[in-house]
């Protein structure tokens, strides 16, 4: 029996690829630095910095996600039995994971220790390409780097022991809005522009991330896991993206005036941001899971818009066109 289940498991390799959900999550995670290093060069590109900053946010990123599962691995692993037969789960897993259709470690096809030193090695790497920036550069990089290795299994924590109010969420968000806050200070030093920019994906992220749940709430329910959608359904957590989506759009126009970028990144920002929250006004109308997962892909397209019209505006004022 133990031979024929070898010889079922999935490539490692794909298996190794499915634990970073970089297919799944990797063009909203790569747009989120190139907004910051697409700001960062308004005059000239700066090609080996912008192919650096990409590299180090896909490994780094993908490094943050393997710490994830492993810090989650045996309530995945009870939550896999539990829902063994859950067609609706099987397939949103499908999705996220595409060559092994499951969580590798929970499932046992990598061991928990194998899926740690995965992770730190992918860390280690991305600390090695902070290190080929110039001082100071690499010094935030690297305070960036160390701020979300240790958070990411530390917000697992923390979520697992939240009441209804999401403190999870609050201390999960800087992971991602620090991601263009990287991508500038890999070439310039801080000033309002990163600040802008934090601020529009902290508020986006904290709406996203209530909206993730409520296609979750099984599988929160069986890790223990008390949310917002679990306890107040999902008309008031619409409500709570809405909001979070309206302060997103004036964080970015406010990063547009302080970036001065031009007319075309504020055309896309309020654009996005308008598909955005009328998607999140639909679910207000129509509180369903089926709903609220089109309305989650509405949000991941509205960060990839904004970052198309700002790097369209920063590569039509390389070629002086405006």
């Amino acid at each position: 029996m133990d031979k024929v289940a070898a010889i079922e498991k999935p490539p490692l390799a794909g298996a190794l690829v499915d634990l970073t959900r970089m297919l799944c999550f990797g063009p909203a995670v790569l747009s989120l630095f190139l907004l910051g290093v697409m700001l960062s060069m308004p005059n000239a590109p700066v090609w080996s910095a912008l192919v650096r900053v990409l590299l180090l946010g896909a490994v780094g990123f993908a490094g943050g996600f393997v710490l994830n599962d492993w810090a989650d691995w045996r309530a995945d692993k009870a939550m896999l039995a539990a829902r063994a037969h859950d067609a609706e789960y099987l397939a949103q897993l499908r999705k996220e994971r595409t060559f092994t259709g499951t969580r590798p470690i929970a499932a046992g096809i990598i061991s928990p220790a194998g899926g740690l030193a995965f992770a730190l090695g992918l860390i280690g790497v991305a600390a090695a390409i902070c290190l080929t920036f110039p001082s100071p550069n690499r010094w935030y990089l690297l305070a960036i780097l160390g701020y979300c290795t240790v958070a990411e299994p530390t917000y697992c924590l923390i979520k697992r022991k939240q009441k209804v109010f999401p403190i999870a969420t609050f201390f999960h968000a800087p992971l991602e809005a620090l991601c263009p806050v990287a991508g500038y200070l890999a070439t310039r030093r801080p000033d309002l522009t990163p600040l802008g920019m934090f601020a529009a994906i902290y508020c986006w992220e904290v709406g996203f991330n209530q909206l993730y749940d409520t296609i979750d709430v099984e599988n929160d329910r069986l890790r223990g896991i008390t949310t917002l959608s679990s306890v107040l359904g999902v008309r008031f957590v619409a409500g709570w993206a809405f909001t979070f989506s309206v302060l997103c759009t004036a964080a970015l126009v406010f990063t547009w005036r302080v970036a001065h970028a031009g007319p075309i990144m504020l055309i896309g920002v309020l654009g996005a941001g308008a598909l955005m929250a009328g998607a999140d006004a639909y679910l207000f109308s129509r509180p369903t899971r089926s709903v609220a997962r089109r309305t989650i892909g509405i949000h991941l397209t509205q960060l990839i818009l904004v970052v198309l019209a700002v790097s369209a505006g920063v590569a039509l004022h390389w070629l002086g066109i405006l």
